[in-house]
């Protein structure tokens, strides 16, 4: 077993999650964000809750926040590196893409429906839009997408997007 840290992690832990992320973390990356998630584990049960993960301060004028959480809901440290991954300024345009993906791919169908869009369009839009508007929204944006009776797959989805910067990051404190 490798050397252990400080706070828990060996440096075995470190190496494994970097890879794991695909590089989107540096180790201090990494050890902040195992002390992030150990304050959020309240009990240190080894998992954060869906409750827990919503005690984050920023998210709380995220209009997705029960959405994000919902992907969240009992994660280990692992599981939540994971999820952040594709946040890091240094993933790839494709993991960026899979995460907004699954953000819209309410039932994990692999494929975005109108059902999943409606969901997803009414946490953004609140009671702002008339069931009609909303309606009208997602046929127009199914059509232009050129979207099947399944929805629309990751592939389209890409493509769809394709030329548009996808600005994904969230920033990882570091103490000094």
């Amino acid at each position: 077993m490798g050397q252990s840290m400080s706070f828990g992690l060996t440096q075995f832990d470190v190496d494994e999650l970097i890879a794991f992320s695909k590089g989107a973390f540096t180790q201090q990356e990494i050890e902040a964000l195992y002390k992030r998630f150990r304050s959020l584990d309240r009990g240190r049960k080894g998992f954060i809750t869906a409750d827990e993960f919503l005690s984050i301060p920023e998210l709380s004028i995220n209009p997705l926040a029960k959405r994000l959480a919902y992907l969240f809901e009992s994660i280990n440290f692992r599981e939540f590196v994971g999820l952040l991954a594709p946040f890091s300024r240094a993933a790839s345009r494709d993991d960026k893409l899979r995460a907004m993906f699954s953000v819209y791919d309410v039932d994990g169908d692999g494929a975005i429906s109108e059902e999943d869009m409606e969901i997803v369009l009414r946490q953004l839009a609140g009671s702002s839009l008339s069931d009609d508007e909303l309606k009208s929204i997602i046929a127009k944006v199914m059509r232009s997408a050129g979207v099947g009776e399944r929805g629309l797959t990751f592939p389209e989805y890409k493509a769809a997007l394709e030329g548009l910067e996808v600005d994904l990051h969230v920033e990882v404190p570091l103490e000094h």
